[in-house]
């Protein structure tokens, strides 16, 4: 009865890294909805598509421990058969009405990016592009979608065609019905498409010019027993030791180093310790570099903070960010006090203090921010960096605990996805790897292996120009979820009488 989401959710998870086969994201969703269309028992099947791609996609965070991933898989699972039984319930109301059951898609994609516990945005459909038609003949359209819509809007671009797809062979009505939907919806976004073209690139063509060319280097320092169970003697003094020798050994001059989240420890706080802030001091005065350092600090007994030090190049430490959002049961755990009973959970013995918004720093007139690990998987942190005025967007993040799952690539997709739909370069620096230059389109221009230890450096060119995802947000998806109810609240609608 649920073969149909089984096998969904096994094409679903296929699409992703490591395997990659993309193409396969369209008969996976094709089969979802069909199954939902069909099955009476709609939350099973949803529950059972969702726990089965988000376990494999996820499998990264065993590493974590099953305390991790067993949570975090069952809450997908859940989430999908909530959408699931509302998408048939909403199915059954309005007489296969695509718009109404496109306006679902897209107000569940919404919600899933801040529900539950700050939202859960992994794996949404549109990222899979990035692995294939983005580096062959597609590259093009791939672009304009997440250009001009986002990550969240490129998925329900992509649904779309499974989902009318699905209704038609489902449907007892002509299919000729459904093609007119569908040229309904194709011309509502192709006219989003022209007026964005019109308003935005057209008015704004002095902002593709560069701003400046940053000389950059990312200091992958690598662990010397990465996995967050594994445990070996000083492992955090290793992890900061390594990092210096790697920075020790560059030449020449730089504008900014990076080092990864976690780089330095408890014990090696550049803003507590002048031991540490010393060592770097020489490197920035040495190098004639900006420092942007990523570490985490106790707070009390019970806390701590995950920051972000800007050291300029004076050796001074200017300002510094504090992650805001936390990992669910990796950086705090939820319910804590009706959940420390739990024995695993003693893994985690301190929450993360959450910081209070953006930060941006001055690289030679260029403004930089940054976010950390987790945050740079939800496209509202990075926007809202663009929106503060960054040129260029730092990721620190450590990723020791993905192991060899694809989970990093994972990671590095969505930060293709975030630069593209922002108009901005990113650098994702990674303790572990991998770490990546990605140009704002996308372009991954070099990148580092897993478990290397290495310094990687690029000249980076820093963007100023809008795109209508920076400057509009998520506006595709509010669209049709008003087309939607319009289309569920007026049974006789204009588009019945099309």
């Amino acid at each position: 009865m649920f073969m149909k989401a089984i096998i969904a959710g096994l094409l679903y998870f296929l699409s992703f890294p490591p395997y990659e086969f993309w193409y396969l994201i369209f008969p996976a969703l094709l089969l979802f909805y069909y199954s939902l269309l069909s099955n009476e028992k709609s939350f099973l099947s949803g529950f059972i598509f969702g726990c089965v791609a988000y376990g494999v996609i996820l499998l990264g965070i065993q590493s974590i421990g099953l305390e991790a991933w067993i949570p975090l898989t069952i809450l997908m699972g859940l989430m999908y058969g909530i959408f699931a039984k509302l998408f048939s319930y909403l199915n059954t109301k309005s007489e296969n009405n695509f718009y109404v059951l496109l306006a679902a898609l897209a107000a569940f994609d919404l919600i899933r990016a801040y529900f539950p516990f700050g939202g859960f945005p992994w794996g949404f459909p549109s990222t899979v592009l990035l692995t294939g038609p983005v580096d062959g003949p597609l590259f093009f359209e791939v672009l304009l979608y997440f250009k001009n819509f986002g990550p969240t809007g490129s998925s329900l671009l992509l649904q779309s065609f499974p989902l009318i797809i699905a209704l038609g062979i489902y449907s007892k009505y002509k299919q000729k019905n459904y093609f007119k939907d569908y040229t309904i919806f194709s011309l509502l976004v192709f006219s989003i498409y022209i007026f964005n073209l019109i308003i935005i690139d057209f008015n704004n063509q002095d902002a593709y010019i560069e701003t400046s060319e940053l000389n950059i280097a990312i200091v992958q320092g690598n662990s010397p027993c990465p996995g967050a169970k594994n445990r070996c003697t000083n492992e955090r003094q290793k992890i900061y030791d390594s990092h210096l020798t790697q920075t020790q050994s560059l030449d020449g001059n730089f504008d900014l180093v990076v080092w990864p989240e976690s780089s330095t420890g408890f014990n090696n706080d550049p803003g507590i310790h002048s031991r540490v802030q010393k060592d770097i001091s020489i490197q920035a005065l040495r190098l004639d570099s900006n420092f942007l350092i990523g570490g985490d600090r106790p707070v009390q007994n019970q806390y701590f903070e995950n920051y972000g030090i800007f050291i300029n190049k004076d050796g001074e430490i200017v300002d510094q960010y504090l992650k805001q959002h936390p990992v669910p049961f990796g950086e705090y755990i939820p319910f804590r006090k009706y959940l420390d009973w739990i024995p695993p959970l003693a893994l985690v013995p301190r929450d993360m203090i959450r910081g209070d918004g953006q930060k941006i720093f001055i690289v030679n007139d260029t403004k930089i921010s940054t976010v950390i690990s987790f945050e740079g998987s939800f496209q509202r942190y990075i926007r809202n960096s663009v929106q503060d005025g960054a040129e260029l967007v730092v990721i620190l993040t450590n990723q020791a605990s993905y192991g060899e799952s694809g989970m990093s690539d994972q990671f590095i997709l969505m930060s293709r996805a975030n630069a593209i739909s922002n108009g901005r370069p990113i650098v994702h620096a990674a303790i572990t790897g991998k770490s990546a230059f990605i140009d704002h389109k996308g372009k991954v221009i070099s990148k580092t292996e897993l478990f290397e230890t290495v310094v990687l450096t690029e000249k980076i060119h820093a963007k100023q120009k809008e795109t209508p995802y920076s400057k509009y947000g998520n506006y595709l998806n509010y669209i049709f979820i008003v087309f939607g109810a319009i289309s569920l609240l007026w049974p006789k609608n204009i588009l019945k009488k099309i």
